[in-house]
């Protein structure tokens, strides 16, 4: 059997197809999941994996890692707002910062020590080392301060890699492509921002391949500590050529008025440059391939 692998937020795009790659290869796959085993996400994922409900406790936490013994814990989990409401600070600041700190005790506690975490390009307004578009980005960061101290006083190996957005088949995420693609078979005209907003798009292949060599280089270190890298195409376009591409790969042209929605505040306006690209990946799945395959 492979290495035993405890994943969070495998209920999700990303996640979901982590743990089946995961699966496919024979390795040991645990997922801690927060909605009630009658949901069919929870479902999905526990046909290829052993799944743990997460009962907001640090003790519940403890007693998950403590019983599976990972080789490796992988924590996508995040609540994603773009533009929050009052009410769901609470819940943003308990789902991005308090379960990870939770996850992180509890690794601790059981001696586990190889952690990859998954950040977002969403942290780096204006194309800075670190200015938060928003307040998920701004949790996504106190998190990585938070987890700075388990790495420094406990000894731990850990890699964040920060997402550009990602895409692929079976996306029901409320995103771009996926609008688009409901966009084309209805023939409805699409309202956008401005043509010249930068999109960086990741195949979810390529996605669940940077996690695989994130995990690598957690195994490989000899010394704990804490690295940072970018996952992104490397390609610098905009929306419009995201839509001239569509129109490409599958023969679609999907009408689009332009400036009709106006920009989120402290919408990402640059292209994001900042930071290292994860040694030792590329992506392999071209923007034309994997809108082709939608």
């Amino acid at each position: 059997m492979g290495e035993r692998w405890l994943v969070t937020g495998a209920t999700g795009f990303v996640g979901g197809a982590l743990v089946r790659a995961l699966a496919a290869d024979g390795h040991q796959v645990h997922a801690v999941v927060r909605r009630p085993a009658s949901d069919p996400a929870v479902q999905a994922v526990g046909a290829v994996a052993a799944t743990h409900v997460h009962d907001g406790t640090t003790e519940g936490t403890m007693a998950i890692v403590a019983a599976v013994q990972p080789t490796v814990v992988v924590h996508l989990a995040s609540n994603f707002i773009a533009e929050h409401k009052s009410h769901e600070v609470e819940p943003l600041v308990r789902d991005n910062v308090l379960f990870g700190a939770q996850l992180l005790e509890a690794m601790r506690a059981a001696g586990v020590t190889r952690f990859v975490n998954v950040g977002s390009a969403w942290q780096h307004y204006h194309d800075q080392d670190f200015s938060p578009t928003c307040l998920y980005a701004a949790t996504k960061q106190a998190f990585v301060s938070l987890l700075t101290y388990w790495v420094e006083a406990h000894g731990m190996r850990a890699v964040t890699i920060e997402f550009t957005d990602t895409y692929g088949p079976g996306d029901t995420r409320r995103k771009l492509i996926p609008f688009m693609l409901a966009a084309e078979r209805s023939g409805a005209s699409m309202a956008m921002v401005p043509a010249t907003v930068p999109m960086d798009v990741v195949h979810v292949d390529d996605a669940v391949a940077a996690i695989r060599v994130a995990v690598s280089r957690t195994e490989h270190s000899v010394t704990a500590g804490h690295e940072i890298f970018a996952v992104r195409s490397g390609t610098n376009r905009d929306v419009r050529a995201l839509f001239d591409t569509w129109a490409t790969a599958r023969g679609t042209v999907i009408p689009a008025d332009w400036g009709a929605r106006a920009v989120r505040a402290r919408e990402m306006l640059e292209p994001w440059s900042q930071g290292v690209v994860l040694p030792g990946w590329t992506p392999r799945v071209s923007l034309e391939e994997g809108l082709r395959a939608l």
